[in-house]
């Protein structure tokens, strides 16, 4: 549930209420459209975000218009929002394909819902006195709530706020040109616009935001989250990423990208320059998305990718070879295992991948020369259940794994100095890991935590670890089984 902040009270509240009105006539996927773009509308910035001009009146005009004809005509409403959305786009070429068709906004509602609902939002957030960043926020957690609310399908758009801000923190401070090839609702893109903010910088002139969807009603969605940060949307394409890359010449400082998990049946084409390392299988496109990453980067970028455990250990179809190309060109900067249980979506155990085009000193930079090691964090049993099969990780726990590899690459992030820590993280070179047979998981290189000062509840402790290591083995079963299934019908 978004934060009931005391300035935002009564926006919550009024948005809460539009949930209420619409909650019950229609699933969350459908009033999540309905809510957020009117929430868009409603809060649309006078001017554009992406450089065309602004000749559109002040935002309140439209939403007066809007509420004027809506209250005459509630029965019309499909038709009176799609032609207020045309002279919407008329005036504003940039907002063109971001808002939903009219039918999949209103329809469905009955003309005392719409009505209901369009003096709701004419409410707020106005009584409460919100400003932008926080009408943003709002926005934001009203995203993270209709995904949860969504459960697995829900997932397939969204990044956990705390694993978003876990890719955005490790490779901080983030500047010059990001891409998500799989951006979703562009939660993650907002998180690093938000850090950048957060560390002094202007991201409407220290990033250059690009990213790719394939679901429309998503694209939508995210060009509108972006919008509503005051972000331009113009870089945010609507595409197969594997299908077609709609930013052929795009060289990033910076990939973050969180893709759906072991996807199968995807458009392979094992021709396509981007497998360096090998063609990826058909059964399984996690070494497409980690090898299209690689392809996008600049000869100093750097790219945080979350994918499946299977993808650092996985000998299934050529896997194990394009992992040990990749380790033996030197990308590989750091894996770290994650805690499970932090996908809503999915029990399938993950990893975050961080692979760099560039591991030396950085000319001058001062950063620590890596090159030829690896840096593994086993970060599993970090994180606190937050209900009954959700656990998310917290301030703390993405400041020590941030903060590990920022000391590890010697950024001047860094809050101290690298040194291995027994159970959490270690440092391997490649004669090590070739030693590993090119097996990336963590747990196998940095071995047991060193035995502390008794607890006062030790066998609680125990209990809570061994807890997690079951739940960690049971869906490696699911994801093992599942493989079996794709490879028994492929």
């Amino acid at each position: 549930m978004p934060p009931r902040k005391k300035k935002q009270t009564s926006a919550v509240d009024l948005l809460w209420k539009a949930v209420d009105l619409l909650r019950g006539s229609m699933d969350a996927a459908q009033y999540k459209i309905t809510l957020l773009t009117l929430l868009y509308l409603r809060h649309l910035p006078a001017e554009s975000t992406d450089g065309e001009d602004a000749t559109a009146p002040p935002t309140v005009t439209w939403w007066r218009t809007f509420r004027e004809r809506i209250s005459a005509h509630p029965d019309e409403a499909v038709a009176v929002l799609d032609e207020l959305v045309q002279e919407l786009t008329s005036a504003r070429p940039d907002l063109k394909n971001i808002v939903a068709p009219a039918w999949s906004v209103m329809g469905g509602l009955a003309p005392q819902q719409v009505k209901d609902l369009v003096l709701l939002l004419d409410r707020a957030p106005d009584e409460a006195g919100t400003t932008p960043a926080e009408l943003a926020t709002l926005y934001t957690s009203f995203t993270t709530w209709f995904a949860e609310a969504e459960g697995k399908k829900g997932g397939e758009y969204y990044t956990p706020t705390t694993v978003a801000r876990l890719l955005v923190e490790l490779l901080g401070p983030i500047s010059g040109r990001l891409y998500d090839p799989c951006c979703g609702i562009g939660g993650t893109l907002v998180e690093a616009t938000r850090s950048v903010t957060a560390n002094g910088g202007d991201p409407h002139t220290n990033l250059t935001i690009h990213g790719q969807e394939v679901n429309e009603t998503t694209w939508r969605l995210a060009r509108m989250h972006l919008a509503m940060n005051g972000l331009g949307t113009a870089g945010v394409h609507l595409a197969d990423t594997f299908a077609q890359d709609c930013s052929p010449a795009l060289k990033a400082d910076v990939v973050l990208a969180h893709p759906p998990f072991n996807l199968s049946d995807w458009a392979r084409d094992e021709a396509d320059p981007r497998w360096r390392y090998g063609a990826p299988p058909r059964a399984n496109a996690n070494f497409a998305w980690l090898q299209h990453a690689v392809h996008k980067l600049n000869d100093s970028g750097s790219a945080a990718v979350v994918l499946a455990n299977g993808s650092m250990s996985s000998k299934a179809h050529g896997e194990a070879a394009i992992r040990a190309a990749m380790v033996e060109d030197d990308l590989v900067a750091c894996i770290v295992a994650l805690p499970g249980q932090l996908f809503r979506s999915t029990q399938i155990p993950a990893c975050v991948w961080i692979v760099a085009k560039s591991k030396s000193s950085g000319g001058g930079r001062g950063m620590t020369d890596r090159r030829g090691q690896t840096l593994f964090i086993d970060a599993r049993s970090l994180g606190v259940m937050v209900d009954r099969g959700h656990r998310a990780l917290t301030d703390d726990d993405v400041s020590r794994i941030a903060g590990a590899y920022r000391a590890w690459r010697g950024t001047g992030a860094a809050p101290h100095r690298y040194s291995d820590v027994p159970g959490f993280c270690r440092s391997v070179d490649l004669d090590g890991i070739r030693e590993g047979e090119y097996s990336l998981a963590p747990g196998r290189y940095v071995g047991v935590e060193e035995p502390v000062a008794e607890s006062a509840e030790p066998v609680q402790n125990s209990i809570d670890v061994l807890t997690r290591e079951l739940l960690d083995l049971m869906a490696q079963v699911e994801q093992g089984e599942a493989e079996l299934r794709r490879h028994w019908f492929d």
